[in-house]
């Protein structure tokens, strides 16, 4: 049998074998998959850790909804992906710049529009009232995001390679929903006190997400080799299976050799 170190390696390697092929048979279901979880995660983080609430104490339904526009766009976000890299090859240095510009423009006012006008749809207010919300917070929404996405992308369309951009976002995409839930929810409670609290807590968490996108171009050499190394991975996991494959055989053949003994 395996020993607890053994298996404490093996499981991270055995889980992103398990990615890799779903990845390879199923990208965007499961490309799709991650993103909801992302979105729902998101959510109950903005509901309870960053305002300092129980873990528990969240609007379940709430984040339902947000886990449901999650699941509409994970094959958008996909298709985008697919058609920037389509027109803008990363191979050409400056198209990485030109990507970044259409992301943080085109890409993201119209994204975050939809999801602001869909969490309200969903919450059940009228058609007029989610677009009027949307004009509203929009600008508040893009202003912050100009404060994260761009040094981020800078690692996206530098270092990371175009099958694990998805992985890649959704991962840091955890602290911008929590972001994108509190800039919607914003003005939906009217007691000052509170909308002051969701206040303080988005100037806060924006400037720990500016933080966290310039401590990741600071370490960018090493997360480059890590990313980079993303093939060695595989080759290592090969390897293991071999070696679990020729062990095994190994003990079939000296338990025959001791039968016919």
């Amino acid at each position: 049998g395996w020993s607890m170190p053994e298996k404490a390696m093996r499981i991270p390697l055995d889980n992103w074998a398990s990615y890799e092929s779903s990845l390879n048979s199923q990208p965007i279901a499961t490309k799709t998959t991650i993103n909801v979880i992302i979105y729902l995660l998101g959510d109950w983080l903005s509901q309870t850790v960053f305002v300092k609430k129980n873990v528990l104490d969240f609007d379940a339904v709430r984040t339902m909804r947000n886990g449901l526009i999650g699941l509409v766009f994970g094959p958008l976000v996909h298709q985008y992906y697919e058609f920037s890299d389509a027109i803008l090859p990363v191979e050409v240095g400056i198209n990485r710049l030109y990507k970044i510009l259409m992301d943080q423009t085109l890409y993201l006012s119209v994204k975050c529009s939809i999801y602001i006008v869909a969490v309200n749809l969903l919450a059940g207010e009228n058609w007029e009232y989610s677009v009027g919300m949307a004009k509203d917070k929009i600008k508040g929404v893009m202003f912050a995001a100009w404060k994260f996405w761009p040094l981020v992308h800078c690692i996206t369309y530098g270092a990371v390679p175009a099958r694990h951009r998805i992985l890649w976002v959704n991962c840091v995409d955890l602290f911008w929903n929590a972001i994108l839930a509190l800039k919607t929810s914003e003005g939906d409670d009217e007691d000052g006190d509170e909308g002051e609290t969701v206040l303080v807590s988005v100037s806060s968490i924006d400037g720990n997400a500016t933080s966290f996108a310039q401590n990741g171009i600071n370490n960018g050499d090493q997360l480059v080799n890590t990313i980079s190394n993303i093939d060695e991975i595989a080759d290592i996991i090969s390897k293991a299976q071999e070696e679990e494959t020729l062990h095994s055989n190994q003990q079939q053949f000296e338990k025959e050799g001791k039968s016919v003994a």
